[in-house]
């Protein structure tokens, strides 16, 4: 067995121990009486920044419905890098509120304003760790965050860490995470780019987008995407944009019209669904140069559909957020142990796009 399908065989254990404990805990709601996911309240987080104050927002669970007991009295705390433009997020904020609604718990989410601020996610963090909650959520976005997570388990708070971890997992173990749930972040760049390869020659032209760059989630995306362009003798570019969507159209336009021999287009995180946009207004057609992409926001829905997106690799966010709620009221009822989970390398194309477009439009894919 090679050692892809070693980590292949590995990623789908991991992801069947993620169904059967979303099975448990449906099943503890269910018996525990009937509940829907309430409405969020905002709460303002005062923190410090550099010397400054600023005010987080954040939307906790409401209290939850009569019936679910299994978590009451337990609180955890999100603290991500995810800012409010990233829709991203919103899936795996729904995830934690309809846990926290099944389980009984308390929970609240901390998002800085704009995505990948470090000093802000620093701040939170270090603020979340004074209210002493029962548990930390958090992605190590950064590996500067690392030293915090120490200092909360120092604390006696455990941590699990979600969506991203440290790129050396025995950082993250030192560090005393716990745990990491979220996608195999490496591999799942190899995963993408190895499936979009039967719509493009060896040997071809690629261009990757990155849209994080620097950030630990999109290296190593990007490291996993290289390295099977190079095994698949492609060339290709790196091409630094982010979230802003004109931002990637007018660097991608710019990109694509200097370089026509490019045949195919992956991105680290969701928006090389522009590129078709871009190929559409060159005048050229749907699968002339393949599009890849992570994570299923409506831009990559759409681009799917239009036939100029090939596929998409979904990393269910949801479950990021619904899976740690669960490890941490089970570790603090019962003291069992944490978990990994590889939430998956679910692929999404135009054989399956309808389907999941409705579920991701109640924000559960």
């Amino acid at each position: 067995m090679s050692e892809k399908e070693k980590v292949e065989r590995r990623s789908y254990l991991k992801y069947g121990g993620a169904v059967v404990a979303a099975a448990v805990v449906a099943a503890v709601g269910y018996y525990a009486g009937t509940t829907t996911a309430p409405a969020g309240r905002t709460v303002t987080t005062t923190v410090t920044e550099a010397a400054k104050t600023v005010t987080v927002t954040a939307t906790p669970t409401a209290t939850p419905t009569p019936g679910a007991e299994f978590g009451k009295g337990l609180r955890f705390t999100y603290v991500t890098h995810g800012g409010e433009e990233n829709v991203f997020w919103n899936s795996v904020m729904l995830g934690m509120k309809e846990a926290a609604a099944v389980l009984g718990c308390d929970s609240v989410m901390i998002r800085p304003k704009k995505e990948g601020d470090l000093a802000m996610e620093a701040s939170a963090f270090e603020t979340t760790i004074a209210e002493k909650p029962d548990g930390i959520v958090v992605p190590i976005a950064y590996t500067e965050l690392l030293p915090i997570v120490k200092k909360a388990t120092d604390a006696g708070i455990p941590v699990l860490v979600h969506n991203i971890d440290a790129p050396n997992a025995e950082d993250r173990i030192k560090a005393g995470g716990l745990c990491f749930i979220g996608q195999d972040l490496d591999y799942a760049g190899y995963f993408l780019a190895k499936s979009l390869s039967k719509y493009f020659p060896s040997g071809s032209h690629a261009l990757i987008l990155i849209e994080g760059p620097g950030m630990v989630w999109a290296e190593e995306r990007a490291k996993g995407i290289a390295q099977f362009l190079k095994e698949y003798k492609c060339t290709y570019d790196r091409l630094d944009v982010s979230f802003d969507l004109a931002v990637v159209e007018s660097n991608t336009s710019a990109y694509l019209q200097a370089h026509p021999e490019t045949k195919a287009v992956l991105s680290v995180g969701y928006t090389s669904p522009i590129a078709g946009k871009v190929l559409e207004a060159m005048g050229k057609p749907p699968g002339e140069v393949a599009i890849g992409t992570f994570d299923l926001v409506p831009l990559v829905i759409d681009g799917i559909k239009s036939g100029y997106t090939t596929l998409a690799i979904d990393q269910q966010p949801y479950l990021q957020g619904f899976l740690p709620m669960v490890q941490l009221t089970m570790m603090k009822k019962y003291a069992l142990g944490a978990w990994d989970v590889n939430t998956g390398n679910a692929l999404v194309d135009k054989s399956n796009v309808a389907t999941v477009a409705e579920l991701s439009k109640k924000g559960y894919r």
